[in-house]
């Protein structure tokens, strides 16, 4: 089976640590050769055309965050406008932010960060602004460990801890289950879906 080489595009460094675990259980000759972005999604919106070059030639998988807009249809179309995307660009939008993935898996996180399972929302696509609501659940019931990873120190200014990155992107790689994450995520469960149908276009396109 030839290998296929994927080029990832994410807003930051947890986006990209979420992109490297699906394709890691994906697996079967995916890998990543390139990883792009991780300077928010002004800066993947602005190189959007350069990664349409790309993907006429390697895949890419680009995952950008919905945020405030109405919904990924939205979202695309403010990005896309009328063109259309080569088959080899997976543009996959996170509804609403990356952290609402992490959330999706209410076990895994649960056991991550000591929060009961039972205070995580079966329907985390539905927050409005899911880092902050990881962020008061972490303050409220959190492990005093990963309360002094992710909270900002008292009287700064900062949204976040300094090992807030660091923190989840060890929770993602080490304990988060995207299967189970999937069960609550829709737009998690398009992606990986995406990804496989990736692979299998790689094998039917591979020598015999």
């Amino acid at each position: 089976m030839v290998g296929i080489d994927l080029f990832v595009a994410t807003e930051d460094a947890l986006s990209e640590a979420v992109a490297e675990r699906l394709i890691e259980e994906e697996n079967q000759g995916l890998s990543i050769a390139v990883r792009l972005g991780g300077r928010g999604n002004t800066y993947l919106r602005e190189r959007l055309p350069s990664f349409t070059s790309i993907a006429k030639t390697s895949p890419l998988l680009l995952l950008t965050d919905l945020d405030r807009e109405v919904c990924p249809a939205t979202l695309l179309h403010s990005w896309r406008g009328k063109k259309i995307f080569p088959s080899g660009l997976l543009f996959r939008v996170v509804v609403r932010e990356i952290e609402a993935w992490l959330l999706a898996d209410r076990k895994g996180f649960s056991e991550f960060s000591g929060v009961p399972v039972h205070r995580i929302t079966e329907h985390p696509e539905s927050l409005d602004d899911p880092k902050t609501t990881l962020l008061n659940l972490v303050r409220t019931y959190g492990k005093r460990a990963v309360r002094e990873a992710l909270l900002p120190r008292r009287n700064s200014t900062a949204r976040v801890g300094l090992m807030y990155n660091q923190s989840l992107c060890g929770f993602v790689r080490e304990s988060w289950s995207p299967a189970k994450a999937s069960e609550a995520a829709d737009s998690l469960k398009r992606t990986i879906g995406r990804i496989h149908e990736l692979r299998l276009a790689g094998q039917n396109r591979s020598p015999v």
